[in-house]
């Protein structure tokens, strides 16, 4: 029997009319990040809202503009690997390889 696995997330399609500048605006904007066009949209609609509701809350002001310009293609345990991160950056930026590291017990 095939099990149905419940989506992570609910979307919602939304219809939006774009002119034609704004449109080859997304277009440039999705090609020069390497986003969906769905993406770009919902990024500037994060930053949008955190400028608009700044007043209301301003630690989800700071959260959603964390959200909307956070880089494409970070990793997503930056926070808990930052040290391995900067040390591989650091022999990278002088030219010498990183040290093999051992698996800790818990990590993958």
């Amino acid at each position: 029997m095939k099990q149905r696995h419940s989506p992570k997330a609910v979307r919602e399609p939304v219809q939006v009319y774009l002119e034609a500048p704004d449109r080859a605006l997304l277009e440039r904007s999705a090609l020069a990040t390497g986003l969906s066009r769905a993406e770009v949209l919902r990024r500037g609609l994060h930053r949008f809202a955190a400028e608009l509701l700044a007043d209301e809350s301003p630690a989800l002001a700071f959260l959603e503009s964390a959200v909307a310009s956070t880089p494409a293609g970070v990793a997503s345990d930056v926070a808990a690997r930052h040290d391995e991160y900067l040390a591989d950056w650091e022999m990278a930026s002088s030219g010498s390889k990183p040290a093999p590291t051992k698996a800790r017990p818990g990590r993958e």
